[in-house]
């Protein structure tokens, strides 16, 4: 065969021995490339993009229902701008319709310095977090979305109230505590019609935002864990000392770089529900003020507040569980008593009241103890009035900050060698001064026409590891202005062990610390002759033996009316007061 003709020839036979789907694949493919196309409807509704949400049904334990109270503030803007904040508080009732909607139903009311509000809300719900990423059983976290509107009602003293209306629109952040309980907050931005504030005018709408922060209860289980097993567990005791000073721009002014500073203490009894707790603290000191007569003077106070906390290590990782260095914010509200000289006020002794907020590093050397640094504000609030008859509104400024212990329980250990706890009875007795609180003549007076004497009996029994209940009998001496009266008191407290209550029972304990506040009634032969009162105090016990113990008590009593011919009263009620402290001896049996 001729060469020009193999080429061909080869070629042909290479084609002819080739499988037959090999052409017809090419041939598919072609096809395919030519017919498939994106559509963006189909993968938008991918069933990725429309997970499983959590099961609801009216078939359900509680029906999906909700109860929840809050508590926020709002700032008005535009022609309302000027105003105060508006402070308020709400309950709401939800129901979850499907895994990713809820309708909501609120009740709110509120106040500030110009007028007083209260209305209803209606809401939307959207779960935006389980639409997005699906529910996970057990996640402790959501965001919804909030749509609503609403319809208030608005009064300024002395005016007809206004009716106004809002279409509002935020975003809800909830944090599960428990499979029943919920920590939410939740901004929001307001568009009202006018009249929100109290007035009508030429702007036809107002607008507002604010923010609100509270508690839910779901009458439906989520599977949530919750991070205490006790209720004893995370309980903490912290004391500490430190600084604060009124930073109001009138004593900035006079009492350049830091002259305003001064002592400040506090002692706290809180818990932690991580990531979010509650803590109560008593507080005093005193800084220093510049008076009406131009001169620097002290300003001493004393009260106590209480205070929602959130810490940030838990928050944002759930599954953290005894970080060594925590952040925690804090934010509450605190009430108290401050006193300061002039010779043009009328009163010297006011009371004030004050949102507060703080933030506080805590860092745990071992399992239980801690140190910590925190630094505060509070807005405090008091009214003065003035020999002249003005009354002054007055704002403080007030910063500071403190350094500390803090004792926490960690997970409850109930093993054999804390012992098992017995009920037992005890009897006591002690001495001790007292100081019927006056405010005159104070200076130059010898000791013992300042304080009094006494002498106590008594007898108690203590059920449980953290509660006893005590009754006993008083005798003593109360000074007054030149003399002093000799009264019979009997009072009745209930006690509780707050050792045992962070620490758990332990019955080689050597140091135990109860708080304790009862009723009392006094009879002494001056003015009214019978008084009945309240009070409240602590109790350092030091164990010596099985049976014996010695122990430091201080009290705060008040009575209704004057408990002596000079003793200072205070508040609209006329309530005075009775300050003591004893060492004594306890036997129990």
């Amino acid at each position: 065969m001729k060469p020009k003709y193999i080429i061909p020839v080869l070629c042909a036979c290479i084609c002819a021995l080739q499988p037959e789907d090999s052409h017809a694949q090419a041939v598919k493919l072609r096809k395919d490339s030519t017919e498939r196309y994106f559509n963006a409807l189909d993968y938008t509704l991918q069933k990725r993009y429309i997970p499983q949400g959590k099961k609801v049904g009216n078939d359900m334990p509680g029906k999906n229902f909700s109860l929840s109270a809050g508590a926020g503030i709002q700032k008005l803007r535009g022609a309302g701008a000027g105003l105060p904040l508006y402070y308020n508080g709400s309950i709401s009732l939800s129901k979850d319709f499907t895994p990713f909607n809820t309708y909501r139903v609120t009740l709110l009311g509120g106040f500030n310095d110009e007028f007083k509000q209260g209305g209803i809300e209606i809401d939307h719900l959207f779960n935006l977090s389980d639409y997005i990423g699906g529910y996970r059983s057990g996640a402790h976290m959501n965001l919804y979305t909030v749509l609503g509107i609403g319809g208030y009602a608005s009064k300024r003293d002395g005016k007809d109230a206004k009716i106004s209306g809002s279409l509002h629109a935020g975003l809800q952040a909830t944090y599960h505590l428990s499979k029943n309980w919920d920590w939410f907050v939740e901004p929001k931005m307001y568009l009202y019609t006018d009249g929100i504030d109290g007035y009508t005018c030429n702007k036809r709408y107002d607008l507002a935002y604010g923010v609100v922060t509270g508690i839910t209860y779901r009458f439906t289980d989520l599977p949530v864990k919750p991070k205490s097993e006790d209720a004893g567990d995370n309980l903490f005791i912290e004391a500490g000392i430190g600084t604060q000073a009124d930073f109001v721009k009138n004593v900035r002014e006079n009492l350049p770089g830091l002259q305003m500073l001064g002592p400040a203490a506090s002692l706290s009894l809180g818990k932690w529900f991580m990531p979010l707790g509650i803590r109560g603290t008593i507080f005093g000191g005193f800084h220093y003020t510049f008076n009406p007569e131009q001169n620097k003077s002290e300003e001493v106070y004393a009260g106590g507040r209480i205070e929602a906390m959130v810490n940030l290590n838990t928050l944002f990782k759930p599954t953290l569980t005894d970080p060594k260095l925590e952040v925690n914010l804090s934010a509450g509200y605190e009430l108290g008593a401050l006193g300061h000289r002039s010779a043009m006020y009328s009163k010297k002794i006011r009371m004030f009241h004050s949102p507060t907020a703080a933030a506080q590093l805590v860092y745990f050397v071992n399992e239980q103890i801690g140190v910590f640094g925190e630094a505060r504000y509070s807005r405090s609030q008091y009214t003065q009035p003035y020999k002249s008859g003005i009354t002054q509104d007055r704002h403080m400024q007030n910063l500071g900050v403190m350094f500390g212990v803090q004792y926490r329980r960690r997970k409850a250990d109930f093993d054999s060698r804390r012992g098992v706890f017995k009920p037992y009875n005890f009897v006591y007795a002690s001495v001790g001064g007292n100081f019927p609180m006056r405010t005159t003549n104070i200076k130059g007076q010898s000791f013992f026409s300042l304080v009094g004497q006494q002498a106590t009996i008594g007898y108690g029994r203590k059920y449980t590891p953290i509660s006893g209940v005590r009754a006993y009998m008083e005798v003593g001496r109360y000074p007054y202005i030149g003399g002093g009266t000799y009264p019979f008191s009997i009072a009745a407290d209930y006690m509780l062990d707050v050792t045992n209550l962070i620490g758990n029972y332990n019955e080689n304990r050597i140091f135990t610390l109860n708080a304790f506040a009862g009723i009392v009634y006094t009879h002494h032969e001056l003015l009214k002759n019978n008084y009945f009162g309240f009070e409240a105090g602590l109790q350092e016990s030091f164990r010596i033996s099985d049976e014996w113990s010695i122990f430091l008590e201080e009290c705060a009593r008040g009575y209704k009316g004057k408990i002596t011919p000079s003793a200072r009263v205070y508040t609209s009620k006329k309530l005075s007061g009775v300050l003591s402290g004893s060492v004594g001896v306890s036997y129990r049996f």
